[in-house]
C-alpha cells in the first residue's frame, strides 16, 4: 500500500462549498481511478485544519492519478484552502478492527 497525507488551513467560509464541488468534481474520478484504496477527510477543528488521506494500492498508481490530483491542488488553493504538508510513502503498518 501507498499512502498520501496532505494537511490545509481550510477556508470556513468555503469549506461546505468545497465538499460539494469535490462530490461532483474530484471524488468520482478518485473513486474510479484504477488501485485506488480509500479515503479519508479529518477536520482538525481545534487548528482550523483538514488532514486528508489517500490510500493507493501502490506508488505507480498513486504517480498515475497525479496529473487529477494536482489539478484539484490547484482548485483547493484557490478557494483559500492552503497547503500546510505533504507526506507520502509506503505503508508500513496497518490495522483494521476485528469484526
Amino acid at each position: 500500500m501507498y499512502t498520501i497525507v496532505i494537511r490545509r488551513k481550510f477556508n470556513p467560509d468555503r469549506q461546505q462549498e468545497t465538499i460539494e464541488r469535490a462530490r461532483r468534481e474530484f471524488f468520482p474520478k478518485l473513486q474510479a481511478a484504477p488501485g485506488f484504496t480509500g479515503f479519508y477527510l479529518v477536520r482538525d477543528e481545534e487548528n482550523g485544519a483538514n488532514v486528508a488521506i489517500l490510500v493507493w494500492e501502490d506508488k505507480a498508481h498513486a504517480d498515475a492519478f497525479q496529473g487529477e490530483a494536482d489539478s484539484w491542488q490547484g482548485v483547493l488553493n484557490e478557494m483559500g484552502h492552503r497547503v500546510e504538508g505533504i507526506n507520502r510513502g509506503e505503508t508500513i503498518v496497518s490495522l483494521q478492527g476485528q469484526h
